[in-house]
């Protein structure tokens, strides 16, 4: 069957050395269980069974991860391809609308919430204090603008790297291209395609080793996300 999620999980984790020298980030455990564990359940908890999780560095971690884990298939990316590339790469395995989320995120983004919204393509926001993330613009449920990408944007909501696509979205990604935001996006926002909600809840990218270690030994419920993301 056709995997209505992708879930991005090639990175090199470079800012989290030496942990990811010998295993990928996102198998990185955080309340003893691998990232992807966490991010999995999220999208069984709204439905999707049928799950592709891209990979490249140690990619063969990321293969053995997905061995007992029914309904998930690996891409395995030779090269690093990037969002873009890897959804195109991935494009045969996708159903006509898939949800995206980061191996590295853990949240608790309703899905089903943002599944449910009528447009080709709808980003989960939320807002920020401080423009420490990529600035997104949202006007009555638009996005009309991505901060240094397209249109004006400011900084008081950034985007959560948790998407739905419709997959002729991908038609958008020219070949060699890396990044989604950057060109299927960039086209889709002036012809006011793309929309968005505002999360509210729980979110958290690890990126360093700061920021994993203060989330590592906090307790997550796999069924529920029960805590320790802000």
């Amino acid at each position: 069957m056709a995997a209505t999620a992708f879930v991005l999980a090639a990175g090199l984790g470079t800012r989290l050395r030496p942990l990811t020298l010998a295993t990928p980030k996102p198998l990185l455990p955080v309340d003893g269980l691998p990232m992807l564990d966490h991010v999995l359940a999220l999208l069984r908890r709204h439905g999707h069974e049928e799950v592709v999780v891209n990979a490249h560095w140690l990619s063969d971690q990321i293969v053995a991860w997905a061995a007992d884990k029914p309904g998930v298939q690996v891409s395995v990316e030779p090269t690093i391809l990037g969002t873009g590339g890897g959804l195109r790469a991935a494009r045969a395995l996708l159903a006509p609308r898939f949800v995206i989320v980061n191996g590295d995120i853990l949240c608790d983004v309703d899905l089903s919430a943002l599944w449910a919204v009528d447009a080709p393509a709808v980003m989960a926001l939320r807002p920020q204090a401080a423009p420490v993330h990529t600035g997104v613009t949202l006007q009555d449920g638009v996005v009309t603008g991505i901060s240094g990408v397209v249109g004006q944007a400011s900084s008081e909501l950034h985007f959560t790297g948790v998407h739905v696509l419709d997959r002729q979205v991908l038609d958008r990604i020219p070949e060699g291209e890396q990044c989604v935001i950057r060109t299927a996006y960039r086209s889709l926002i002036p012809e006011g395609r793309v929309r968005g909600r505002v999360h509210l809840g729980r979110w958290t990218d690890i990126g360093t080793i700061a920021e994993y270690e203060a989330v590592r030994d906090q307790p997550f419920g796999v069924d529920g996300l029960t805590g320790g993301v802000g």
